[in-house]
Parts: C-alpha cells; sequence; structure tokens
C-alpha cells in the first residue's frame, strides 16, 4: 500500500475569523427543530418536493415553499467517501482514524443531506439504511444532529 504521507497537501490558509452570520428564517427554524430532535424539511404546495435542510423556494417550480413538514429520522445512504484529514484553521491534519460521511436522503424528502456516519469503513453500503443520532443536550445547533448509525 502506498505511503499515506506522500499524498497529502498542507496548504495554509489563514481562516481564523469571528463573524456574526445570520442563517435566515428557514434555517433558523430547521434550527429550532433540533432544539426538539426534529428533522423539517420545506414542502412546495405545487409539485409536493421536499427539501431538507428547507429552503425559501422550490427549485424545480420557483414557487415560495411555505410548508413546513417534520421528517423521519431514518433513511438511506446514498453515497458515501471516507475521510483520512480534517480541516482547522486552513490547517489540513491527519484524522485520529478513518471516518465516513454521506448522503443520507430521509424518507419522504427529494434531497439528500451531507452527514457524518458512526460506521466503520469496511462495514459502510451505499443503499443502507440510518437513522438520526441526536446528542443527549440539544441546543438548537448544527451539531446537535451527531451522526447516522446503520437502522
Amino acid at each position: 500500500m502506498e505511503e499515506i504521507k506522500d499524498t497529502f497537501l498542507h496548504p495554509v490558509v489563514p481562516l481564523d475569523f469571528q463573524n456574526n452570520y445570520r442563517v435566515g428564517a428557514y434555517l433558523q427554524r430547521y434550527l429550532d427543530g433540533f432544539r426538539e430532535k426534529k428533522i423539517l424539511g420545506a414542502k412546495c404546495s405545487q409539485c409536493g418536493r421536499v427539501v431538507v435542510p428547507p429552503r425559501k423556494y422550490c427549485g424545480a417550480c420557483n414557487l415560495v415553499m411555505e410548508e413546513f413538514v417534520e421528517l423521519p429520522q431514518e433513511g438511506t445512504l446514498e453515497n458515501f467517501t471516507v475521510g483520512h484529514v480534517t480541516l482547522e484553521k486552513g490547517q489540513l491534519n491527519r484524522a485520529d482514524a478513518p471516518y465516513v460521511i454521506g448522503m443520507v436522503r430521509l424518507e419522504g424528502a427529494s434531497n439528500s443531506l451531507l452527514a457524518k456516519l458512526d460506521v466503520a469503513p469496511a462495514d459502510v453500503k451505499t443503499g443502507m439504511k440510518v437513522k438520526a443520532v441526536w446528542k443527549d443536550q440539544v441546543e438548537g445547533e448544527y451539531t446537535d444532529l451527531d451522526c447516522f448509525q446503520p437502522a
């Protein structure tokens, strides 16, 4: 097997800054749902598409989506990759262990969520059923939805 360290680039980009970024009404409602361990999507009244995280306009109809729907906690892993590095403040670092991130389509959703998966890289398979895992203490933050694991 090829020596991994020879394949890494080590770019350093100064990304250490603070900002006050407002997520907008739709993403705020999505994050408010996290306080109750709910995953919310927006449903188009014309075509019925459900997008998660919710967004204001339907990409197919270009209509304002005003209905919010709760999606189930389970879905299907559509694709994945295994990570070997982490990015922190512009610095690539070797991960402590390989990890899996993937695209999860929740039942009833028209698109997929990018999510961390709690599954060994050797055991992950496209098409596997997964379920959401929440942190014990939720605060309405993106990190409240900790990961997905096999259902």
